[in-house]
């Protein structure tokens, strides 16, 4: 009678504890520091220095298994912006709740938006935000973020693990009207992505894809849909030479943006914009892996920027770097980047910078209480220049 007794005692607990590692969530923390020492160089030969940490960050983020084939995931996370933003010391650029299963996934919250459909080897992701980003219309120009992030509500389906459909619905920044909360960016996208799982296959071909975004703005005499601000993202990314040591890629996307014909002139940032714009930034990749670790890596990227009705105004932009890792997800690197801006952009803008940047990048990916894959790791959410 003890015998069984006992016996029931320990299967309940053993059943207790097997209940709470069940519905007990999986924790991940996530962090990336980016410092750097930068010098600029001017239009007018002046040079500055600076200390720079703008995109450092830490996320934490947690994911729970739902009482079916769902799952649900929450993330908090802030980084610090540029230093001459207006968005203070911290800006909060996750905060979200997502529930997804195998094929579907839905996301309600703060975090990236549908302005770019493909990351490029860069020290930070806005380093060439003129040309590789769907600008926003609502912005002033001032903060890189109001390019980024936004009040999201998305819903994607995956076809076959490799075909992303997805629908968007976004509150971009808007100074105008801060307190105004309601969707005033929409749009869909369609991709073709190779698993993380298979990257290693070396496939020729990795991404290709298509992207719509259609802003809400004001457009003096017209209504519906003729007011609203309209631009098409295409990119592609294929294996040069698909070597698992000496591995070489190239990256493209454009953005050509539909525009206000009846704006002349690039007078401000809100007209710069707006105007009809074709965008193209492509970067072609050297990567040495040795021990099947991520060693060197080496890129060159250029993008051109036209304006079809502002003769004469176009922008053009050179970006190389090189990385060395020197232990487990800690780099030095080096960047130069040239930029130029030609007829109204250059009054705007100022005519050209050169920009030499010596940096320091520490990324860290920390999981806790592990039960699910890496799909959506949280150091995904963020720019990445090794992978």
């Amino acid at each position: 009678m003890k015998t069984k007794i006992y016996l029931s005692v320990i299967l309940s607990v053993a059943l207790v504890s097997v209940t709470r590692a069940q519905v007990s969530p999986e924790i991940e923390l996530g962090a990336k520091g980016v410092m750097s020492g930068n010098i600029v160089v001017d239009n007018a030969n002046t040079a500055s220095a600076v200390s720079d940490f703008s995109d450092s960050q830490i996320l934490l983020g947690f994911k729970q298994k739902l009482y079916s084939a769902w799952r649900g995931q929450m993330v908090f996370g802030f980084q610090f912006p540029d230093a001459d933003s207006d968005l203070g010391q911290v800006f909060f650029n996750h905060v979200f709740l997502t529930v997804e299963n195998h094929k579907n996934i839905f996301k309600l919250g703060r975090s990236t938006t549908k302005t770019i459909i493909n990351e490029f080897p860069t020290l930070r992701d806005d380093d060439a935000i003129s040309f590789n980003y769907s600008l926003n219309p609502f912005s002033i120009g001032s903060n890189t973020q109001d390019n980024q992030y936004g009040n999201v509500i998305e819903y994607t389906h995956i076809f076959r693990q490799r075909y992303w459909f997805t629908f968007h619905g976004e509150n971009l920044a808007n100074l105008s009207s801060p307190t105004d909360f309601s969707l005033n960016a929409f749009g869909a996208s369609f991709l073709y992505i190779v698993p993380g799982s298979q990257r290693w296959n070396r496939n020729v071909l990795q991404r290709i894809g298509m992207s719509y975004n259609n802003y809400l703005t004001d457009r003096p005499g017209y209504s519906g849909y003729e007011e609203a601000l309209k631009n098409i993202l295409g990119t592609v990314t294929i294996n040069v030479f698909p070597d698992p040591v000496h591995f070489v890629d190239f990256r493209i996307q454009g953005i050509y943006n539909i525009g206000f014909s009846e704006i002349d002139s690039i007078n401000s940032y809100r007209n710069y914009v707006k105007t009809p714009y074709f965008s193209t930034f492509g970067t072609v990749r050297y990567l040495y892996r040795k021990l099947e670790r991520p060693f060197i890596q080496v890129s060159a990227g250029m993008g051109y920027k036209s304006f079809s009705s502002v003769a004469g105004s176009n922008q053009f932009i050179g970006i190389t770097n090189i990385f060395y890792r020197l232990g487990e997800h800690f780099d030095l690197g080096f960047q130069y980047r040239y930029l130029h801006n030609y007829g109204e952009t250059g009054s705007l803008f100022g005519q050209k910078q050169h920009r030499f940047q010596l940096a320091l990048v520490y990324s860290i990916d920390q999981i806790f209480n592990n039960q699910f894959d890496d799909r959506n790791s949280i150091l995904n959410l963020e720019h990445g220049y090794i992978k």
